[in-house]
């Protein structure tokens, strides 16, 4: 069943944070390949540095303040999905490693969706929100593709590696849940 949000959960300043966090993914977009194509993408660095503020803060105040509704818990990992998305496309055009971190990102991001799905549709329980391997992929994500958008750096591995890590420990996990899917989950 769908579940509106209300006014006041829509718009807690997590929500807001998130919201801008999904604007900038066009801007992101139209200033890099627009504004500075084959340039220093200082523009491109500086937005995406808000991105990862916005993440990082709204997070931190919902979890801090308890402001965390469901409706954030939905459109939070939308927003970090596109942004990681639309960054490696981006990316790809100079690095291209970063087209095995779109394929390792996609992989991961599917299996996530598929599964959740699965288990909910099976049990009703919902899994658990981003776990610290992935909050660690982010945020390398985050410092990699900016310090990449800053200086040439040919083909680091740095960010496919911890996506990898964050593959495997969420692949790992999601079995452990198909396996236990009539235990509650901890």
């Amino acid at each position: 069943m769908i579940h509106f949000p209300t006014k006041e959960e829509a718009f807690n300043i997590p929500n807001i944070l998130t919201y801008t966090r999904l604007l900038l993914v066009p801007i992101f977009m139209y200033v890099y390949y627009c504004v500075e194509p084959h340039s220093t993408h200082i523009y491109s660095t500086v937005i995406l540095a808000l991105s990862g503020m916005t993440d990082f803060l709204d997070g931190y105040i919902a979890r801090t303040y308890n402001m965390i509704t469901n409706w954030g818990r939905l459109v939070d990992p939308v927003a970090d999905k596109l942004t990681q998305f639309v960054v490696a496309v981006a990316l790809m055009s100079t690095y291209s490693m970063y087209c095995w971190l779109l394929l390792i990102i996609l992989i991961k991001d599917g299996m996530l969706l598929f599964f959740q799905y699965y288990i909910y549709k099976n049990s009703g329980k919902h899994l658990l929100q981003a776990e610290l391997p992935g909050k660690i992929a982010t945020a390398v994500f985050f410092a990699v593709s900016i310090t990449l958008l800053i200086f040439y750096i040919p083909d680091s591995l740095i960010t496919i590696i911890s996506f990898l890590i964050a593959l495997i420990h969420y692949g790992r996990r999601l079995l452990i849940y198909y396996y236990e899917i009539d235990k509650p989950i901890k």
